[in-house]
């Protein structure tokens, strides 16, 4: 559902949302109940666009709500299929709200500062198996916002960020027609999002800005659509450092039933130290696998937590 998506949020009626999406955008964001910003719409206004939609369930309720019961009364209220939590909320939360609204498509704000890369790890890690999305943004220092700023961020965190998420990112935060190409290009992420980026100054969205948008974000997709897979030898030596970790849990079998067809039974998987992520994603996928006799994680002279050694089945 979020591979290749362009989210355009802000709505402010059902004219500019008519609009936006004859212009080729996917989701529609409404920004309510909010911790900072002033909301473009009041919540009825928001529930009377969303019926009129043709497809009600492009539109994605974005909020700063942190409670379980809240939030799934507000997205109940306003037939909302997705939300969008930028608040502080818990794993607990989280729990309930599945429980509560399990058919509830739920993306997960990472917001990029300065020196946050390693919390927003743990936070992904931490956060992936309850939720179907992330989304990053930008914080804002000076209004103390965590979205609608205007401004980018250090990519090569949105970058790191793509590479390690077991779920689809989306890649927000100061976006707009002359720079989403090449944050695609650089960032690889599933999905980009706008706000104030195809806005003209009167605060409506424009309409040349948007079709730009679009184009050159999805000229990105299918650029990297079109990139070819590395070659990879078959050496019993299988370095994951070049890839998504969304693409682990097809790779490793096939480069196992690959080298024991060729009578390599010694395989050695180099997934890095990192924070740990692909490593608990690689021997997951050895635990299930029945060509695999046994498996450890190398010791220090072998590069320490950084690889995992695999004896394979000879019968």
């Amino acid at each position: 559902m979020f591979n290749e998506i362009v989210q355009i949020a802000g709505i402010i009626n059902l004219r500019e949302a008519g609009m936006l999406i004859n212009c080729g955008a996917d989701l529609l964001g409404f920004p309510l109940r909010l911790a900072v910003h002033r909301e473009d719409l009041s919540e009825a206004e928001a529930a009377e666009i969303i019926r009129c939609l043709p497809d009600p369930s492009c539109a994605v309720l974005i909020t700063y709500l942190d409670e379980a019961g809240e939030i799934v009364e507000f997205c109940t209220e306003l037939d909302g299929g997705i939300v969008q939590l930028h608040g502080p909320i818990s794993v607990p939360e989280l729990l309930k709200i599945k429980r509560l609204r399990p058919d509830l498509k739920i993306i997960k704000s990472l917001v990029v500062q300065a020196d946050n890369r390693d919390q927003l790890i743990r936070v992904m890690e931490q956060f992936s198996p309850l939720v179907d999305a992330f989304i990053t943004d930008t914080f804002d220092p000076v209004r103390g916002a965590s979205g609608a700023t205007g401004k980018t961020h250090d990519w090569r965190i949105s970058r790191e960020l793509a590479e390690h998420s077991p779920k689809p990112l989306i890649l927000a935060g100061g976006l707009n027609p002359e720079n989403v190409y090449e944050a695609v290009m650089f960032v690889k992420p599933d999905g980009v999002g706008a706000h104030t980026g195809v806005e003209a100054p009167d605060g409506r969205k424009d309409r040349v800005k948007v079709v730009r948008f679009v184009t050159e974000a999805r000229r990105a997709f299918s650029q990297l659509q079109g990139i070819p897979p590395p070659n990879i030898p078959i050496n019993g030596i299988l370095d994951l450092h070049t890839f998504n970790p969304r693409e682990v849990k097809d790779l490793v079998p096939e480069y196992l039933t690959t080298c024991r067809e060729k009578g390599i039974f010694s395989v050695r998987i180099i997934h890095g130290k990192g924070t740990g992520t692909l490593r608990r994603i690689v021997q997951s996928v050895l635990t299930k696998s029945p060509l695999v006799e046994s498996f450890e994680t190398a010791d220090g002279s072998g590069g320490g937590w950084g690889a995992t050694s695999v004896e394979l089945k000879k019968d």
